[in-house]
């Protein structure tokens, strides 16, 4: 069915997440020194990827647990294949959030195209929400193909 042990996956697909999450946590911090749009621009990526870097770690390490559960004989495949599924089907959800995100994001900055910092708050949550729209379906996808079929 798949030659990877499916936690040790996880963890390697979580890599990106933690990175972006990273990235935005700087980058928006940076960009938080700026006045208007770019300020408000940068609170959206500093506060989305503290929550990334978060939730990248806590998903590692559980994947990492998992792993050790797996090498000491504690889960069987049935047990790895719903492990699986709930992962892909989390992903899914999110990605349906995602959607969501974005169209919120480019409706407040469209409703205030006049005011520079609302603007940025909007492209802001719409920036974070495409890139997690791309990487929870794309995800999703790979798990699916990987581990599910």
């Amino acid at each position: 069915m798949h030659d990877e042990n499916f936690f040790v996956y996880q963890r390697k697909a979580l890599q990106p997440l933690l990175t972006w999450g990273i990235g935005s946590s700087v980058g928006g911090a940076l960009l938080m020194l700026a006045p208007g749009f770019a300020r408000h621009f940068g609170i959206q990526a500093a506060a989305w990827g503290v929550i990334d870097v978060l939730l990248a770690i806590a998903g590692r390490r559980r994947a990492l647990l998992k792993a050790e559960e797996l090498t000491h004989g504690d889960l069987d495949e049935r047990a790895i294949a719903r492990e699986a599924e709930q992962f892909r089907n989390i992903l899914a959800f999110n990605a349906g959030l995602d959607v969501l995100y974005i169209t919120v994001g480019l409706a407040v900055a469209a409703r205030y195209a006049g005011r520079p910092d609302r603007r940025g708050l909007g492209y802001g949550v719409a920036a974070q929400g495409a890139f997690l729209l791309a990487f929870d379906a794309l995800l999703a996808h790979d798990v699916d193909q990987r581990f599910l079929k």
